[in-house]
């Protein structure tokens, strides 16, 4: 419940001990057919440079009109914590699971890895761009055509301490359903 997405994330990034946990859990999340239609790419260091240089070609190339000072604005992304973990989906099509299983799946990952870095006191937030998807970027990824880029979970250390999170109200985002068929908004208690 004290889980908040962490925009502001310093050095240093994960323990090798605490990133391996962190991709364990995410491999926990459902999965119909155990298919395992994921892929996480842990990306630090040197390689955020790759990343980044990825991210400013995709961009480039879905927008003309991309000039240096916008191009090095998508590059740095890649360099907002010292940890990224990009996720995606991997689809298989001759697969009775539907499409949609596999990547929402795959989605669940990036949330379990938000809540597994916040178990270990890490700050997490999920980032994703318009411009995500491209040759280069399915290149770092190691995609295949099929497949679907989703984002990348920045990891690092807070550098200040998280806001509270405004409570939904539970009314207004679930339905209770009634023996007769009739839902009807959510109440806590009896």
């Amino acid at each position: 419940m004290t889980r908040r997405s962490e925009g502001r994330l310093a050095d240093p990034g994960p323990t090798d001990d605490e990133l391996e946990q962190i991709l364990r859990a995410a491999t926990t999340v459902p999965d119909h057919g155990r298919l395992q239609p994921w892929r996480l790419v842990v990306v630090r260091e040197d390689a955020r440079g790759a990343f980044g240089d990825a991210l400013a070609a995709a961009a480039g190339r879905h927008d003309g009109n991309l000039d240096g000072g916008r191009a090095a604005k998508i590059r740095a992304k890649a360099f907002e914590a010292p940890v990224l973990v990009a996720l995606a989906a991997r689809v298989r099509k001759k697969s009775s699971v539907p499409r949609w299983e596999q990547v929402a799946s795959a989605a669940c990952m990036g949330y379990v890895v938000t809540l597994a870095a916040h178990e270990l006191g890490i700050g997490a937030i999920w980032k994703t761009s318009r411009h995500l998807d491209g040759k280069e970027i399915r290149r770092v990824l190691d995609l295949g055509r099929a497949d679907v880029p989703l984002g990348w979970v920045n990891l690092g250390r807070q550098v200040k301490p998280a806001r509270p999170r405004r409570e939904a109200d539970l009314a207004t985002v679930a339905r209770v359903l009634e023996p007769d068929g009739t839902p009807r908004p959510y109440r806590s208690g009896p």
